[in-house]
């Protein structure tokens, strides 16, 4: 043997559960989608009570106005076969909805309690029928089974078994194609690559609302007054993805305007980098162009508040095109006219991978828009352009 790999693992355990945890991120990236749709979602709270928490507005059960709550636990199995009353036992959802019932009632939320589980319900078992319709406790059968899994009287069952639902769920080799069905939908006029890279960017935002992580002016983007603590790091909201429907209503391009005005200003440290490094009269004006357009557009998500509050993402994306174009610039040191070199294959690298740079995404995934970014990097004196001097 060579490679431990080759080994069979005692308990494998560990990829099985980041499995099933991938996909309860994928469910509740659904309740997401809503909010983005203008649904009725208000707020979607993960790992607080139950897995998943979804909060709607304009139910008819709520008199008052307020919120109707949809308390959901996700379960998933391997099996392929239709759940039975006696898988759905099995997999204990119902002893955690049973906790949760006990924590919320008396409290005047209006509820309900949801077992999503991976796949589809067995039709020929009336009793996990009833059961996913809010009907179990006018099944003799369901209503026993329940009380005996459970271990309590029936008795106990009269307002519990009426809240609860059944929600048969996509498989996880179809969640994800189905969510982003759903955001190319919302999204017309975008690519496949940026619905790609905005439902990447919802699964980031959702995974950090599991794990409880704080994110930038999260307590000026919840819906409740003074929410508990605990409770600030696992709410998305519509605020919180505000820049995602921005996005979404957008072209997947940025048309370029005329801004020769802006290119016949006082020599900038941009231009005089260039010059250092023999660039011919039309890089240099492509260059200013492009960075132009670069300012132009970053100002615009800022004015329509899509641009991300958090500085550490807009440093990761200076990071990549800095380490990007000093690796492009070493390349090409030694040239008689390096600059329309490193410009050149620096823009063909960015337009032929955006993404690997633009991750989440600031620029739209957009290699000219990305290129104006690395020449405002130049400009800001981080690098240079085959100079003799090294730029600090």
């Amino acid at each position: 043997m060579t490679d431990p790999i080759e080994t069979e693992a005692p308990d494998d355990s560990g990829s099985v559960t980041l499995r099933r945890y991938e996909y309860q991120v994928h469910i509740a990236v659904q309740a997401v989608l809503e909010m983005l749709a203008g649904g009725s979602v208000v707020h979607v709270t993960c790992e607080h009570i139950e897995d998943i928490v979804v909060a709607r507005g304009g139910d008819p059960r709520c008199t008052d106005g307020g919120s109707f709550w949809d308390f959901q636990q996700i379960k998933t199995r391997d099996a392929v076969e239709p759940w039975t009353l006696t898988d759905v036992l099995a997999k204990k959802p119902l002893k955690s909805l049973w906790r949760t019932h006990e924590t919320v009632a008396g409290t005047g939320l209006i509820y309900q309690l949801t077992a999503g589980i991976e796949g589809h319900l067995d039709p020929a078992d009336a009793a996990v029928v009833a059961l996913s319709k809010g009907e179990g406790g006018d099944n003799d059968a369901c209503r026993k089974r329940v009380a005996a899994h459970l271990k309590v009287k029936e008795a106990a069952l009269t307002d519990f078994l009426p809240l609860v639902r059944i929600r048969p769920l996509p498989r996880r080799g179809d969640i994800e194609l189905r969510n982003t069905r759903v955001l190319a939908d919302l999204g017309p006029g975008l690519t496949m690559a940026m619905i790609d890279a905005l439902y990447t960017e919802l699964l980031r935002r959702t995974r950090e609302a599991t794990q409880g992580l704080p994110v930038a002016r999260w307590a000026e983007l919840l819906a409740l007054d003074s929410p508990p603590a605990a409770v600030l790091n696992k709410r998305i909201t519509a605020a919180t993805i505000a820049d995602v429907r921005q996005r979404l209503t957008r072209p997947d391009h940025v048309l370029l305007e005329d801004l020769s005005q802006q290119l016949h200003g006082s020599e900038t440290a941009l231009v005089r980098k260039l010059r250092q490094g023999a660039a011919s009269r039309e890089v240099i004006e492509e260059a200013q162009m492009l960075r132009a357009h670069a300012e132009r557009h970053r100002f615009r998500e800022l004015a329509l508040g899509a641009w991300p509050g958090d500085q550490a993402i807009e440093t990761d994306l200076d990071q990549r095109l800095l380490l990007l174009a000093r690796r492009t610039g070493r390349s090409h040191k030694g040239q008689n006219q390096p600059a329309d070199a490193i410009f050149d294959e620096l823009q063909r690298t960015l337009e032929a991978s955006p993404g690997t740079y633009d991750r989440h995404p600031l620029y739209a995934q957009d290699g000219v828009l990305l290129m104006g970014r690395a020449c405002a990097i130049s400009d800001e004196c981080r690098f240079d352009w085959g100079s003799d001097r090294d730029a600090s």
